[in-house]
């Protein structure tokens, strides 16, 4: 799927996707998804995580970049000398490590180990 920016809908975006599909007798078909959002709509919540989570870190007494926030951004800042992590799972895995730090719970290694 891509959002291209349609002007008659002004800040709103829209999707098109395709997707095919093979019907009976092996006849090709395609099924066609028009998804239409609006950017305050899908920012608030990614807004309101952002808010609590930088309160935590406060509270923490973490301070300067928050790298592991790196997951709720399109273009994640580092500290000097090290190249942003773009890989969404990568992301996530931080996140979820700094806030199992933060609350003193084991972190996951992914080694096979350490989840129940």
């Amino acid at each position: 799927m891509r959002i291209n920016y349609y002007p008659p809908r002004g800040d709103n975006k829209e999707g098109w996707d395709n997707i095919d599909i093979r019907g009976w007798l092996n006849y090709p078909m395609q099924i066609k998804v028009d998804f239409l959002c609006r950017d305050s709509i899908l920012a608030a919540p990614i807004v309101l995580d952002l808010a609590l989570f930088l309160d935590l870190a406060k509270r923490a007494g973490m301070s300067g970049i928050q790298e592991w926030l790196s997951f709720y951004l399109k273009s994640p800042q580092t500290p000097k000398g090290l190249h942003p992590m773009h890989d969404i799972f990568k992301q996530l895995n931080k996140l979820e490590n700094t806030l199992r730090y933060i609350a003193g719970e084991e972190l996951i290694t992914n080694l096979g180990q350490d989840y129940k």
